[in-house]
């Protein structure tokens, strides 16, 4: 009875050894941010909330990202669900509603980042309907999202980025008592450089336009990242 006991041991000792070889281990990564405090932008008719107050919903939950120097590979991980008095998190199409949501986008090479560039506005990269603002990083691809643990829904195109922050503390995006519109001709003076937040917006497919969720966590911490260069 002993021998079958100590093979089976010594398989699982080499599964669990094979594991630590390929299974990616934080300490490598270059980045790691990690996020709080999200909220939930809009609705249907007013995806982007610029005057924010009641527009935008609290709830619970936090995020983690974390990359490969030059960006080639990591994880961006959101998790996120509504508290027991509240609504249920719906898509805006009202096709996945569930108490807990948690979105993963692998990065690889099917995904694009983007470091320390313009984002939003004029800039061609993210979304013209948000002011311009500078990203540490940034990101496009396919989102898997797990609705109550249960459920799984993959290829969910979205974009996200971490950026010195456009909204102010009551989720409203103004600067000097002018809100922000995408009609205006400077999209540029809206953003704080002394603050980030981590942003997600989803969209649906063969649209450009359709936003199923836009979420915003506050602050997020870098908790690591490359060495800024130096001069020689």
């Amino acid at each position: 009875m002993m021998k079958p006991l100590l093979w089976l041991a010594v398989g699982l000792a080499a599964i669990v050894a094979g594991w630590l070889l390929i299974a990616p281990d934080p300490a490598d990564d270059a980045w790691r941010i990690d996020a709080t405090a999200p909220r939930i932008v809009g609705d249907a008719t007013d995806p982007f909330a610029y005057a924010g107050g009641d527009a935008l919903r609290t709830v619970s939950g936090s995020a983690t990202i974390r990359l490969a120097e030059g960006g080639g590979e990591g994880t961006v991980r959101l998790s996120i669900e509504a508290d027991e008095t509240d609504p249920p998190l719906s898509l805006r199409d009202g096709a996945i509603v569930g108490r807990s949501w948690t979105l993963v986008l692998p990065i690889d090479e099917a995904a694009t980042v983007w470091i320390d560039t313009s984002i939003h506005g004029d800039t061609g990269i993210g979304d013209r309907r948000l002011p311009e603002t500078t990203a540490r990083l940034a990101g496009a691809g396919r989102f898997e999202l797990t609705i109550d643990q249960d459920r799984r829904v993959t290829g969910q195109r979205g974009f996200w980025s971490v950026a010195d922050a456009v909204r102010q503390e009551d989720g409203s995006i103004r600067q000097q008592g002018l809100l922000f519109s995408p009609l205006l001709r400077d999209k540029a003076r809206f953003s704080d450089p002394s603050r980030l937040e981590l942003t997600v917006v989803l969209y649906e497919d063969g649209s450009d336009s359709d936003v199923l969720v836009h979420l915003v966590f506050a602050n997020p911490a870098v908790e690591r990242a490359p060495a800024a260069p130096t001069d020689d």
